[in-house]
Formats: structure tokens, sequence, C-alpha cells
């Protein structure tokens, strides 16, 4: 009843402070606006104008028994860029030098004819405006990204024809590649026709209609291994994923240090200003002068904060889920752990208060130690030295940032492992309470 009797009382002092209440409420909903606009959505498509100068009816690429429509290239294009369609490469250019367009994409008429000659490459003309560095790599990346994906499949296709006219060549009968057609006898016949006919060749040829059947012979051999050289130059290495460990994301990352950032704030701030309030208006020496103990009054304090500090994480995570696809299906992970996060900074913002005693004084504190120990926190092991690496971990263990993030991360990503952070948390609040308990009785007896 004591404890609840005091909890109320703060409650209606930070009622009285409507300021301070609106700035508790606006301050995630505004973070998660603005962080969920700057890593949610995705960038502005660029513009580019595009000119496909190959006539609809001719824009079948036919390679052998296979064929490639030439409007998947524009149509992935028109998937990845503002596109726009004109006629002439003259307008593409003036788009371009007009600003209409950050790069123009010219199409030639005779690319199909250079892509079935099976002696030349295609070649598409792409002009950029070059004033605008970052914006001409962009759209150098999407365009390569685009074109790669098209040259795969168009290598595909022109190893399957290769394969089709090798295996002819082997094995004899229907010939069609490079513009020309018919049937034709393989390796394979021509060395049994050879054999027979070493018996009528003039005796000096004899030797060379052996060493024409021999080498007809071998060559069947080596076409044979034509399709696994053909795909080790079309993918020379090949990369195999095997995820290991939690499925994270960039998003869910951001979404947690976000989240922990402005809870360790409120924490901080609350714990450490609401205590040191106490002791600089005498109250706490009247509360203690009563019924309540020490112990109840760090609870109370910690609690407080902590309930504060949490309706922050779960409305920053609301706010992002407008934006990201937060897993709501493991909510009953993230929930208790932004709760748990939140206890563990808020004992740590009481510890702050207790040891100051002056509001001021406190809330200094508690922003310059919270801000340098979370960036120390999120500063990756193979990012620096050993002997330093082992220093910031040692010194993140500390503070309670470091397991509150990684439970909070262990929440919204699968196959994480919450255990070792709770457990970390449960420790130091319970050291981070224990120290303030010890400077509040210092605090009594002064």
């Amino acid at each position: 009843m004591k404890f609840r009797a005091l909890l109320k009382k703060d409650f209606k002092m930070l009622r009285r402070s409507p300021s301070l209440t609106l700035l508790l409420v606006l301050y995630p909903v505004v973070v998660a606006v603005l962080m969920g606009l700057a890593i949610g959505r995705p960038q502005t498509k660029p513009t580019i104008v595009i000119s496909n100068q190959v006539p609809k009816q001719e824009r079948i690429v036919k390679l052998g028994g296979s064929s490639f429509n030439l409007d998947e290239l524009t149509g992935a294009l028109y998937e990845n860029v503002d596109a726009k369609t004109v006629d002439t490469t003259n307008e593409a250019i003036a788009a371009v030098r007009r600003g209409d367009a950050v790069a123009a994409i010219v199409i030639p008429p005779d690319i199909v004819e250079q892509l079935t000659s099976g002696t030349s490459q295609g070649a598409i003309k792409v002009y950029y405006d070059s004033s605008n560095a970052v914006r001409k790599a962009a759209v150098e990346t999407t365009i390569n990204g685009v074109l790669a994906g098209i040259n795969r499949e168009l290598t595909k296709t022109f190893r399957d024809q290769t394969l089709e006219i090798l295996n002819a060549l082997v094995k004899g009968g229907k010939f069609e590649g490079l513009g020309q057609g018919g049937s034709i006898l393989g390796f394979s016949q021509g060395k049994t026709l050879l054999d027979g006919l070493v018996a009528y060749a003039p005796a000096e040829d004899k030797a060379d209609v052996r060493k024409l059947a021999t080498t007809m012979e071998l060559s069947q051999v080596g076409i044979g291994f034509a399709d696994t050289l053909l795909k080790r130059i079309g993918e020379p290495i090949r990369l195999e994923r095997e995820p290991i460990g939690t499925i994270s994301s960039i998003p869910a990352l951001a979404v947690a240090v976000a989240a922990c950032v402005s809870m360790m704030f409120v924490a901080l701030l609350l714990g450490a200003g609401t205590l040191a309030l106490e002791q600089e208006d005498r109250m706490l020496s009247r509360l203690l002068r009563g019924l309540l103990s020490r112990t109840t009054v760090v609870l109370e304090k910690t609690t407080l904060s902590a309930i504060c500090a949490s309706l922050v994480g779960l409305l920053m995570l609301a706010g992002f889920s407008v934006f990201l696809n937060i897993q709501w299906d493991r909510a009953f992970i993230w929930i208790p752990a932004v709760i748990a996060g939140a206890f563990g900074l808020s004992a740590a913002g009481v510890a702050i208060g207790a040891l100051m005693r002056d509001v001021r004084a406190a809330s200094l504190v508690a922003f310059m130690v919270g801000l340098p120990l979370a960036a120390a926190a999120l500063v990756p092991s193979d990012a620096v030295g050993s002997v330093l690496g082992a220093v910031i971990t040692g010194v993140s263990a500390l503070f309670p940032f470091k397991p509150a993030f990684d439970l909070l991360s262990a929440g919204l990503t699968p196959g994480g492992e919450p255990l070792l952070p709770l457990l970390h948390l449960a420790v130091l609040v319970a050291a981070y309470a224990a120290i303030a308990v010890a400077a509040v009785r210092r605090y009594q007896y002064a």
C-alpha cells in the first residue's frame, strides 16, 4: 500500500507537469515516424527515358531452339525506375539535358541482329546526367543490376545453343546455328566411316586418314566435357548461402537501436531526476522518517521510470509497424523484452540520481554517461583491436543498454536467444538497486 501510494504521488507530479508528459508521449512518436521514413520507405525511383527502336514484331531473339523477348529487358527497367518512353535518340538525349531524366537508355534497331549473328555482342547505349555524382552512381547501379540479370539469362540461352551445336557435331543430325542449317554427319559417325575408307585410301594418305579418325574420336570425348566447361565460364564461382544463427535484418536492428536509445534517455533522465529531486527538496528525509524503507523508495522510482520507458518503447514499435514489417506474432517475446530493458535502464538512472542528489547534476551525468556507453555497446567487436575491444566489451557489460538491446533484438528477429541478456539485465538491476539503496542510506545519515 505504501508502494502504491508513493507511485500514485509521483504520477500526480507528472500529471501536474503537462509539458514533461507531452514530451514523453510525443518524443517516441516523432522519432518512430522519422526513423521509419528513413529506413522503412523505399528511395524515390530515378527518372529514366527509354528509346526502344526495335519494331514490336521483331523483338523476339531466336537462338537455336530457344527464344528471348527483348521486352523483358525494358520490363525489368520499368520495375526498378520511373521510366518514360520516347521514340528517337535525340529525344532521349534532350530529356537528359533538360533535367527531365537522370539517364537515357537507347536500344538500337539492330540489336536483335547483333545477338543472333553469333559473331558480335549486342550494345545498348546509356546517356547519363553527370552533374550529380550521387544520382549518377545510383542510376548506374540500378541499370547494371537489371542488365546483370538479363545477361545471366542470355548467357544460359547462348550456352544451351552452343551445347545443341556441339551435340549435333558429335551425334550428327539437324544442324542450326550461326545463321546456317542442314543435316550433318557427327564425329561418332565420321570415325566409323573413316575407318572403312582407310583400305581405299592411297598408301601415302592412309596414315593421315587414321589420324583424322583418331582426331574425331578424341574430339567426341572432349566435347563430352563441354557442358561442365560452359557452366564454369558462365559462373566460375557459385555462391552457396547457408545462414547461421538469427535471421536478422538491417530494419530490425535499426528498430532495436532506436527503441533502446529512446527508452534509455527516458529511463535515465526520469529515474535520476525524480530521486534527485526528492533529495534536493528534502522530501526524501520526510519519507524515510515515516514508515517507508530505502528499498521501497528505490523500487518505486525504478518502477515509475520503467513504466514510462516501457510506454515509450512500445509506442515506438507501434510507430515503426506503420513503415516496417514488425513481427507481431513474436510480441510475446519483444513486449517482455521492452519491459525488462526499461527496468534495467531505470535502475541505472535511479542509481545515478541517488549518487548525485542534485537534479541538474543527475540529468547531466545521465546524459553524458548514457550516450557514449550506448554508442560503445553498438561497436562491432572486430572493428577495433583485441585490447580495446575487450575494454569496450567489459564496460558495456556494466551498463544495461547492451543487454537491453540484445534482448529486444532477440525478440524482433527469429532465432534470437533472449535468455542470456535477460539474466544479464536481472543481475544489473539487482546491482544498481543495491548501489541506489546504499547511496540513499548514506544520504539519510549524512
